[in-house]
């Protein structure tokens, strides 16, 4: 019987983690489309760095406000809807923005996506987290991390094959085809009794307030801004690195920022192996990697040669990518208990995303000037994890 129990979870955990993992693959390469697409945009001489700087923090703020709202919605409604509904919103748009004529159409189309995308991951935390036992959701939550950091490989390989504007709209169309896949298959997955959805009815604002009674949750929370800071501002701009302060040329620099973006999938993965390591000491391995990143952006100052300095830029991303695997591998999958997965994920990623749109906002402004007053920027955003986790007291058996 204990045999039977272990295959039939072991099924669930395959069944929920492909549709998982292929549904938020979409998510993160399209949120990419416009980093590799930015040179190439510019090149045209009909984008300036501005205008673009305006649309990825229009999508920031809009995304964050749709993790906070959808986050309770997503404790209430079947993900089947809200992983088919986003994926649609969001096909439809950026098959949409190369096409439309007029500037704020391309604004309101990357709002649109960021009310899209942002219907994706609270559902699907919950459904991971509160149908599989801890130690598969949390293998899970990994790969999806790794996912994460996949996308803008994915993105980078569009953009050598197509023209920017063809790009976004086979980006679009296959989106269409992953939306209707997952339908289809939560729907026969619901049926077969692979997964239950659990709602919780008392998702509210009275809930959200309770959140904030949980363990460590305001540390976390801060550790999401930093590492979305990371994951989505300072990543948006390494094009723009390559090409202004290195002077790489398009091939080198899209197959560059690949291999930095790839060397980060590597890190929820090297996250779950230290975490067990250092016996579920999470407090422990986000004060280091805060620390080794804060170290490698200032060696990336010091250092002289272009590799030499791209190899450091890999490395502080590692370690912050390392960072937020423990958010999101660990500490969010050991909130099931609490039936507020979605909710806790809302307003986790809410505040990363607001924190890398005021960010962004601020690296767009500053693009153009000294590129070494940019990353001291960078490492001193990191360093602020570093010294908060100090002040956080670590808790045994996480």
């Amino acid at each position: 019987m204990e045999n039977k129990a272990g295959s039939n979870a072991f099924k669930t955990a395959i069944g929920l983690g492909v549709i998982s993992i292929f549904s938020y693959l979409a998510s993160y390469y399209l949120r990419q489309l416009l980093s590799v697409a930015t040179p190439e945009m510019q090149a045209t001489g009909e984008y300036t760095e501005r205008f673009l700087g305006i649309l990825v923090s229009v999508y920031f703020w809009v995304y964050a406000m749709g993790q906070f709202v959808n986050g309770q919605i997503g404790d209430k409604i079947n993900p089947k809807y809200m992983i088919s509904i986003g994926l649609t919103i969001t096909a439809t748009v950026v098959t949409a923005f190369p096409l439309v004529p007029f500037r704020w159409m391309q604004v309101a189309c990357f709002a649109l996506m960021g009310i899209g995308l942002s219907m994706l991951r609270g559902p699907i935390m919950k459904m991971v987290s509160e149908n599989l036992n801890k130690s598969y959701s949390r293998v899970i939550c990994a790969i999806l991390s790794a996912v994460s950091f996949l996308g803008p490989i994915i993105a980078s390989a569009l953009a050598i094959i197509f023209k920017w504007d063809t790009m976004f709209i086979v980006a679009g169309l296959s989106t269409y085809v992953i939306a209707a896949v997952a339908f289809i298959a939560l729907t026969i997955f619901e049926r077969k009794g692979i997964f239950v959805f659990h709602s919780n009815p008392s998702a509210g604002l009275g809930g959200y307030l309770q959140l904030f009674k949980l363990d460590h949750f305001v540390f976390f929370m801060l550790v999401g801004g930093i590492v979305e800071i990371s994951a989505s501002a300072i990543t948006f701009w390494i094009p723009t690195y390559l090409s202004d302060a290195l002077h790489m040329d398009a091939v080198s620099r899209n197959v560059l920022f690949s291999v930095i973006t790839s060397v980060t999938c590597v890190a929820p993965f090297f996250a779950l192996f230290v975490f067990k390591l250092v016996k579920g000491r999470d407090i422990l391995m986000v004060r280091c990697g805060f620390l080794l990143a804060t170290l490698s952006f200032i060696c990336m100052i010091l250092v002289p040669g272009s590799y030499v300095k791209i190899v450091f830029l890999a490395a502080a991303r590692f370690f912050t990518a390392s960072c937020s695997a423990v958010l999101w591998s660990i500490y969010i999958p050991g909130m099931r208990k609490t039936g507020r997965v979605s909710s806790i994920n809302g307003v986790i990623n809410c505040t990363g995303y607001l924190s890398a749109a005021i960010a962004n906002t601020v690296f767009a402004l500053l693009i153009g000037m000294s590129w070494t007053g940019i990353i001291l920027m960078w490492a001193g955003i990191v360093f602020v994890g570093f010294l908060a986790s100090l002040f956080v007291r670590q808790k045994e058996n996480v």
